[in-house]
């Protein structure tokens, strides 16, 4: 029984003498003292982190390394799944548009293509008033295009240049608009030179940078903040509960970088990727904003992080003999329910892949918890049945 169990667990109290904390005890006064103390030395390490991560991001932009810092490299990170897959969404858009539309285009008569413009321009230059055949013309009409060309380019073909010859020739070229947009939109996706995170006001990116430099100074000082947090906190608990701090600390911190890394590097990519791919579908152009796609690379990390502390959970109850390996399995539709609603409330966005995404690893954690719960039972109930049977016959 469960309630065996526990008192079981809780008979450790009586192995340790009266007044174990003689040592620690303190005042409330001095409690708060303490916690100041410790706060004070948490904020400094903070501080200290930030400092350095500044100076160090100076340092890159001063000599034009952007791998060289902290923020600015962890600001990369956390767009650059947004910038890859929207990227990829107006490359791909811009080899549809080309095969569906420029392999159509025919050369149509100077006197087509004067009506049509002339009728276009009738009516206050409205493509409503064109049908799509006259459009598709329009699209393939040639437009003339000043260019200077140098005529030393030409020597080879025509020979040195005499003396009174200009260093440049004045030409118009009849070029093709849709194909110039074209290649144009091509170029954008290979050269990378579009930027696909846009910001709304002048201090938005800097506040987005400011963000980012203290989330990295806390997550660089965690170790110290951690530090000043148990020096507080494990003066007042237990040898034994000392214990099971030691022993879920580890796993549970490679769990939070495993689902923060998984989330990062797999999750987030396939998430806009399938999010674009309706935009691609509907027609729609996405216009995404700096701070919006902070607010979400930031607390899906986050989410899958502490979700993956579900084994731990499940190992811990086990071992205080609230369930056993065997109620874990026989629940497990259960189980789905319930973290198919975790993973619905949790996941900032609304959209059902997401929730997937934190969905299917979970339930596979959860299956992973049941084999280890089996393989490092906690209390069991038959030893709970022996033990009172025991204390029955020895009154």
């Amino acid at each position: 029984m469960p309630t065996n169990a526990l008192q079981k667990f809780t008979k450790k109290y009586d192995e340790y003498p009266d007044d174990i904390f003689a040592d620690t005890r303190m005042s409330l006064g001095d409690h708060i003292e303490e916690l100041r103390y410790r706060m004070l030395n948490a904020i400094k390490c903070l501080l200290a982190f930030m400092f350095i991560g500044f100076m160090l991001d100076f340092v890159g932009w001063s000599i034009g390394n952007r791998n060289l810092g902290i923020g600015m490299p962890m600001l990369d990170v956390i767009t650059e799944p947004v910038k890859q897959q929207t990227r990829d969404f107006y490359y791909r858009k811009a080899l549809k548009d080309a095969d569906d539309k420029l392999a159509q285009l025919t050369d149509s008569a100077p006197e087509e293509i004067a009506r049509i413009r002339q009728k276009l321009k009738d009516n206050e230059n409205s493509l409503e008033a064109l049908s799509a055949d006259e459009r598709l013309k329009l699209l393939g009409a040639p437009e003339e295009m000043p260019v200077f060309i140098p005529t030393s380019a030409l020597e080879p073909a025509f020979g040195p240049r005499k003396k009174e010859a200009p260093d440049e020739l004045a030409v118009k070229l009849r070029v093709y608009p849709a194909h110039i947009t074209s290649l144009s939109s091509k170029g954008e996706g290979l050269l990378e030179s579009k930027n696909y995170l846009t910001t709304l006001s002048a201090q938005e990116s800097m506040v987005v940078y400011f963000k980012v430099s203290i989330l990295c100074g806390i997550v660089l000082s965690c170790p110290f903040i951690f530090y000043q947090f148990w020096a507080f906190v494990g003066a007042g608990l237990y040898p034994h509960e000392k214990r099971y701090v030691y022993l879920f600390f580890g796993p549970s911190v490679g769990l939070f970088l495993a689902g923060v890394l998984l989330c990062q590097f797999i999750v987030l990519p396939g998430t806009v990727k399938a999010l674009l791919r309706f935009n691609e579908i509907l027609g729609f152009d996405p216009d995404i904003r700096l701070n919006e796609w902070l607010g979400l690379a930031l607390i899906l990390p986050l989410v899958f992080g502490v979700s993956f502390q579900t084994p731990l959970l499940m190992v811990f109850l086990n071992r205080i003999g609230i369930f056993t390996a065997q109620d874990y399995l026989t629940k497990w539709r259960y189980a789905c329910i319930i973290i198919a609603f975790f993973a619905a409330l949790l996941t900032p966005t609304p959209d059902v892949i997401t929730m997937l995404y934190l969905f299917v690893p979970m339930f596979g954690l959860y299956m992973g918890g049941i084999l280890v719960c089996h393989l490092f039972p906690g209390f069991k109930p038959d030893e709970d049945s022996e033990s009172d049977s025991a204390d029955e016959v020895a009154v």
